[in-house]
């Protein structure tokens, strides 16, 4: 989707060459069959999957983590912001308004930054909640206020920074603003303003991956030791949701990493295609849980969160499990809470 236009001006090579075509040509050779079907990746997710899962988790009283709902918000300002044009009545014909198409184009241009640093907060979040737990940590989520208000805002203040710079760019110079460069959307024409959006995104996710590999190092250790003890591990641990998130963060660095495309096959509309699905991929990731599908069942009561099994086991091995100070929980449970 929109992290393609990270590159999209890397296409240009030189601005005297007489073979760059001006910013109102188009790069990206699309098809008004694709046209669709970006627009439909973008509203199911944004105007109706992501919000209903957000109800089901209000209503049924899910815990999920604040760094969760943060990467769902973005995923929704992503999707509106890539449909603007369909409510303006100009995804296609004359070019739109130069101040929607600014508008269009700096939202777009913050949704990279914004979206990268959302994905290393949730799996920095997971990933510090299960070494606690591994190690035998108390973890009491209000003793990390100031880390949490920290990876809540920071993905919005790389988006605003991203917008006014996009603005300022495109203003000054508003014959490099338009839609029928990038097909899909409006963009600036603006090589160091991509590049660096390039690699701020791609250090972010990256900075992802690595942490993803710590968590994942920690879940082995996790399941070698219960193997040892003989303990049944598919009754002790509850891997989905640390393996979810660690899904959803290589994911997402493969569809940033797709739009590389566009410097040696500008012509492709594969990339804003691929990058459109990440906001479905969230979703279906994570409506599958097993207490999200219970929540979805409206028709049915709450079932009740006992846990005696559990609790039973944590008596018997208590070095597997942590506890906070109001409440005696497994360490699946602890993890469940920091997403």
């Amino acid at each position: 989707m929109a992290s393609s236009i990270l590159v999209g001006s890397a296409n240009v090579t030189s601005a005297t060459s007489p073979t760059v075509p001006p910013p109102n040509v188009n790069i990206i050779h699309g098809t008004h069959s694709q046209l669709i079907a970006f627009l439909v990746l973008n509203i199911w997710p944004s105007h109706f999957a992501i919000p209903l899962l957000f109800v089901v988790i209000y209503f049924r009283k899910i815990e999920r983590h604040a760094t969760f709902i943060n990467l769902g918000v973005t995923f929704i300002i992503a999707g509106i912001s890539s449909t603007l044009l369909l409510y303006a009545g100009k995804t296609t014909g004359p070019e739109p308004a130069p101040v929607l198409c600014l508008l269009q184009a700096s939202l777009l241009y913050g949704y990279p930054p914004m979206t990268s640093v959302a994905v290393f907060a949730l799996v920095s979040q997971v990933f510090l909640v299960a070494r606690a737990t591994y190690y035998k940590e108390e973890y009491v989520e209000k003793n990390h206020l100031v880390r949490t208000w920290a990876l809540m805002i920071a993905p919005y203040i790389a988006c605003l920074a991203v917008v006014l710079a996009t603005v300022i760019v495109g203003a000054t110079n508003p014959s490099n603003v338009s839609r029928n460069r990038r097909f899909f959307y409006c963009s600036v024409k603006a090589d160091p303003l991509t590049n660096f959006l390039t690699v701020f995104a791609a250090l972010f996710l990256l900075g992802s991956v690595f942490i993803e590999g710590q968590l994942l190092s920690v879940m082995y250790k996790r399941y070698t030791f219960l193997k040892s003890q003989g303990f049944n591990v598919k009754h002790k641990m509850d891997y989905s949701m640390p393996l979810r998130v660690v899904a959803l963060g290589v994911y997402s660095t493969i569809a940033l990493s797709l739009s590389l495309l566009s410097i040696r096959a500008p012509e492709s509309p594969v990339p804003d295609l691929m990058i459109a699905t990440a906001p479905s991929v969230f979703f279906l990731l994570f409506v599958t849980q097993r207490e999200i599908v219970n929540g979805l069942r409206f028709w049915r009561k709450k079932p009740s969160e006992t846990r005696s099994v559990e609790i039973t086991v944590a008596k018997e091995e208590t070095s597997f499990y942590n506890y906070d100070q109001e409440t005696r929980c497994s360490s699946s449970e602890v993890v469940e809470r920091a997403i």
